[in-house]
């Protein structure tokens, strides 16, 4: 949450063929949650350690309201110096994704992505678990900010070499947008 710091999932690997096709699926909705990796831990290890919460429990770690949608992610890109993607429809997007799992390491995951609504995540019940994770947490989970939490994990790949670097070859500040 503070360093932007990512693993190779499967968000990171749509990021990456993202920026491989040059080319955005058009999608509608929040598509994308972004909870931080650690406060999930977090909340993780509290839950195990709480009297109360009922053996066998289902808590979704997903924080409402902090998803982000293909819109943002242009947004984001573009803030950060990346020129000329393009939008693509959506099924012929995906198509050429599935179609080669060699190269793109996504296939799974968009394999499951729908053009319309709001993902998955969206029809889960997070109420317990916003609460175990504001909890284990001790901050204010409803000042975070998805798109904040998107920019620092590109910064953060690029300076990593995990993602290529915009065209002009340095990352935007953004005041300089």
């Amino acid at each position: 949450s503070l360093t932007g710091a990512s693993a190779e999932d499967v968000f990171f690997h749509f990021l990456s063929d993202v920026l491989k096709l040059r080319c955005l699926p058009d999608m509608e909705g929040n598509k994308f949650k972004l909870t931080p990796v650690d406060w999930v831990a977090k909340a993780i290890v509290g839950i195990a350690l709480k009297e109360g919460y009922a053996s066998g429990s289902v808590f979704h770690p997903a924080v409402p309201g902090n998803s982000i949608s293909i819109a943002d992610l242009t947004e984001v890109f573009q803030l950060l110096g990346y020129r000329n993607l393009q939008i693509m429809d959506f099924v012929q997007w995906r198509e050429m994704i599935i179609a080669d799992p060699i190269r793109f390491k996504s296939w799974s995951f968009c394999a499951a992505l729908t053009v319309e609504g709001h993902g998955i995540d969206s029809m889960a019940d997070c109420t317990v678990g916003v609460q175990a994770m504001k909890e284990a947490v001790g901050e204010d989970i409803g000042n975070f900010k998805a798109i904040a939490c998107l920019e620092q994990q590109i910064r953060w790949c690029v300076a990593q070499g995990l993602l290529p670097a915009p065209e002009s070859g340095t990352l935007r500040m953004p005041d300089e947008v």
